[in-house]
């Protein structure tokens, strides 16, 4: 068998191996090269072989008699240079032959190797849009199916798809977060829920007394609401992420909810408490009004025991509520004032209903 023809099928073989999967594509062109390496140092050989059989023919012509000892010398020494040419320029051609052969050979080589792998790429692909055929149709069919339920069992579904997708109103992008992630920002939104908690409570403390008076039924119905209707948030992946999402919008709605209270009382304090003084006016004068009319109804004997009439009582009642603590504010120091003579009005009344027969 020609060497050239072992070695194509040496490398045909190699091929199919790796067709077969019984090499990897590494050990294909390490193989390949070693094949080909080998292939190459057997034609140097060849050839080194070649030319030092020539070199010895022409050491034999030069020792040889020759036929031509009769012609000229000149012609002679011609003769013999022509007879010890020719066997090397037939070498270097021999030679020159067999490199073109092995380049021939790599290059179709390389070609069926080149539409081989073609063949296998395409045979790949046209595997995987099968696959895509066969998903996409699944796909289709899932869609059809799905398409005939009512259209209220499918909106549902469509929401929360989007909210997983594009819409975690945190901003916290947390169906894209690693487990390891979630577990900080669980810790992180955990401390902060409890600081903003924290915070509403206090806030709540230092009201003023009449502003939070007057905000205590909308503040006991927001406490009952505000974080369940506000916080119910949906379409997360993952437990970790839903819970870090509460937290978040929870912690905000109380922080919010501290900074509104505070702003309200700045702009409403000053109102309310005009409101209350005004009402603490209106009773106070109510009070006094009693008095007097329950002072005039008892009989004149028992007035004249008395220790006081009632304008001496009126001016030693206002001297002492007028005496008392002043608050931190004229409006305050004013309703304190109308609060005292409203009580001092309603002790006086009841003691002087006692003289009544």
């Amino acid at each position: 068998m020609d060497k050239t023809s072992s070695h194509i099928e040496e490398l045909e073989a190699l091929f199919e191996l790796l067709e077969k999967g019984a090499i990897s594509k590494d050990e294909y062109e390490a193989q390949k090269k070693i094949l080909l390496s080998s292939h190459i140092k057997q034609e140097q050989i060849e050839t080194e072989n070649a030319a030092s059989e020539q070199i010895d023919l022409a050491e034999k012509i030069d020792d040889e008699p020759t036929p031509y000892h009769h012609l000229p010398s000149e012609q002679n020494r011609q003769i013999i240079i022509a007879k010890r040419v020719q066997p090397a320029l037939q070498q270097n051609d021999k030679s020159n032959s067999n490199s073109v052969k092995i380049i021939l050979i790599i290059v179709v080589g390389l070609i069926i190797l080149a539409a081989m792998y073609f063949v296998f790429i395409s045979g790949s692909q046209s595997a995987s849009q099968q696959e895509q055929a066969t998903t996409a149709s699944a796909a289709s069919m899932a869609s059809s199916v799905i398409t005939t339920q009512p259209q209220q069992a499918s909106s549902p579904a469509s929401e929360t798809a989007t909210v997983e997708e594009d819409n975690d109103v945190t901003g916290l992008e947390l169906n894209k977060r690693t487990p390891a992630e979630l577990i900080t920002l669980l810790t992180k939104y955990q401390q902060e829920r409890i600081k903003a908690e924290a915070k509403l409570r206090k806030v709540w403390t230092n009201l003023d007394a009449d502003f939070k008076s007057s905000i205590f039924d909308e503040q006991k119905k927001w406490d009952s609401t505000a974080l369940l209707e506000t916080c119910s948030l949906t379409g997360y992946k993952t437990v970790e992420a839903q819970q870090v999402a509460n937290l978040y919008c929870e912690s905000n709605v109380l922080d919010n909810r501290a900074d509104e209270l505070l702003q309200r009382e700045k702009e409403e304090v000053i109102r309310i408490k005009e409101e209350k003084a005004d009402n603490s006016e209106k009773m106070a004068a109510d009070a006094l009004q009693r008095l007097e009319l329950t002072w005039s109804t008892i009989p004149e004997d028992i007035q004249k025991n008395l220790d006081q009439t009632y304008p001496q009582w009126y001016s030693e009642t206002s001297e002492y509520c007028l005496s008392r603590p002043t608050a931190n504010t004229v409006m305050e120091t004013k309703i304190n004032f109308n609060n005292c003579m409203i009580k001092k009005s309603e002790d006086k009344i009841k003691e002087l209903n006692g003289y009544k027969i």
